[in-house]
C-alpha cells in the first residue's frame, strides 16, 4: 500500500474542512490500520468545524466517529481483529486496548492531531476498543451507522425500557428525526404496545418519518398547542436546550425523558423543580448507556425484523473532496444519513 492518503482536516473553526495527504506512521500497541469504505456525517461534526463545542485546543485535527471498513493492518498486542475482517468504528469504547491517539503529518510537513477514532480519511488508526466486527444481513451503506447513530438511539430505548418494564399502553414521544431520532423510532416499534408520536421542525425528515411507517408525525409548531398531549416517556434528539426543555414539558408525572442532544457549549436548559418534586425525571444519555458489543447485537436483531425500508436511512454519498457539501446537506436539516463513499469495492 501506499503510506499515504487523503483526510479531511479541521485547520480552523468556521472554515471549510481541507483535504490534505497524510502519512501513515508506524502502529503503536493496541492501534488498528483499516481501510475505509464509508464514513457516516454527524451533527458532532458540525458543531466541531462551527466551534459550538467551545475552545477547540487540537487544532488541526481529524473529525469523523462512525464508520465502515476493512482492517489492513494490526499494531502490537490486538487480539479482537484481524487482517482482513469488515469492522465498524464507533467512538463508544467497547472492550479492547485503549490505545493513544495517533498523530500524523502530512506530506508537506504538517502536525495533524487525531482521537481514538477517526473516519473522515480514506484509512484510519484506531484504538482497538473502538473497533467491532460488523452484523451479519446489513448493507454495507447501512453499517457506519452502527458506530454512533443506531447504538445511541436504539440504545438509549433498550436501556431505559429493559430497566423500565411495563405492562399496558405507553404513549411515547421522540423529539427530532435524525439519524438518532431516527433509530430509536425504529427500535420502538420493535416493542409492544408503543404508540410514538413523532415531532421534528424539518418537513423533509417528517415525510421521512411516514415514508418508515409512523402515523403520529407533526412539527414543532403543531405539537407546541397540544397541551393536552403527556407522555410516558420522552427519547430527545433535536440538538437544542429548547427542545430538551420541550421535552420535560411533555412527559407526565412520574415518567422518564432521555435526550441524546449536545447544546452548543455554555447553553443551560430550564426545569421547574417542581416538575422533578412531583417525580419527572431527567437523563442524558452518552452513546445509548449500553456496551457496544451488546447493542450492536440486540439492535441489529431488531432492525432486521422491521417491516421499514431500511434503506431510506441513507442520504446521498459525497466523495471525501466533496465533504463540506456533505456537512452543508446535514445542516439544511435534510432526511437520511450523508455518508462519505471511499470508493473501495470488496
Amino acid at each position: 500500500m501506499t503510506r499515504s492518503f487523503k483526510a479531511a482536516v479541521l485547520i480552523a473553526t468556521g472554515k471549510p474542512l481541507e483535504i490534505h495527504n497524510l502519512l501513515v506512521p508506524e502502529l503503536q500497541f493496541g492501534q488498528i490500520l483499516i481501510q475505509n469504505r464509508y464514513s457516516g456525517i454527524c451533527r458532532s461534526q458540525l458543531m466541531e468545524t462551527n466551534g459550538a463545542r467551545g475552545v477547540d485546543k487540537w487544532l488541526p485535527h481529524l473529525l469523523g466517529h462512525e464508520g465502515f471498513g476493512t482492517v489492513h493492518e494490526v499494531g502490537p498486542g490486538v487480539t479482537k481483529v484481524r487482517e482482513g475482517d469488515e469492522v465498524i468504528i464507533s467512538w463508544i469504547p467497547g472492550t479492547g486496548i485503549s490505545a493513544i491517539n495517533p498523530q500524523f503529518k502530512s506530506t508537506k510537513g504538517v502536525k495533524v492531531n487525531s482521537g481514538s477514532s477517526t473516519t473522515f480519511s480514506e484509512y484510519s488508526i484506531v484504538s482497538e476498543n473502538r473497533v467491532f466486527l460488523t452484523p451479519k444481513g446489513f448493507n454495507d451503506e447501512l453499517l457506519p451507522l452502527f458506530g454512533c447513530a443506531f447504538l445511541t438511539g436504539g440504545g438509549m430505548v433498550l436501556e431505559v425500557l429493559e430497566r423500565n418494564p411495563y405492562h399496558s399502553q405507553q404513549q411515547v414521544l421522540v423529539l427530532g428525526f435524525g439519524g438518532v431520532g431516527t433509530s430509536a423510532a425504529l427500535i420502538l416499534q420493535s416493542y409492544p404496545n408503543i404508540d410514538i408520536t413523532i415531532v421534528e421542525s424539518s418537513k423533509s425528515r417528517r415525510e421521512l418519518a411516514t415514508q418508515l411507517g409512523f402515523h403520529k408525525v407533526m412539527s414543532e409548531i403543531d405539537f407546541s398547542v397540544q397541551d393536552e398531549l403527556k407522555f410516558d416517556f420522552c427519547f430527545e434528539s433535536g440538538g437544542t436546550s429548547e427542545s430538551i426543555e420541550l421535552g420535560f414539558r411533555s412527559i407526565k408525572d412520574e415518567a422518564t425523558l432521555v435526550f441524546a442532544s449536545h447544546p452548543r457549549s455554555g447553553d443551560l436548559i430550564r426545569l421547574d423543580p417542581y416538575d422533578l418534586i412531583k417525580g419527572k425525571t431527567i437523563k442524558g444519555t452518552w452513546g445509548g448507556g449500553l456496551p457496544p458489543e451488546v447493542m450492536i447485537k440486540e439492535i441489529g436483531e431488531r432492525l432486521l425484523k422491521t417491516p421499514a425500508d431500511l434503506s431510506l436511512l441513507i442520504g446521498p454519498k459525497f466523495h471525501i473532496a466533496r465533504i463540506n457539501e456533505g456537512l452543508t446537506y446535514l445542516a439544511d436539516g435534510m432526511p437520511g444519513k450523508p455518508l462519505i463513499d471511499f470508493g473501495v469495492s470488496k
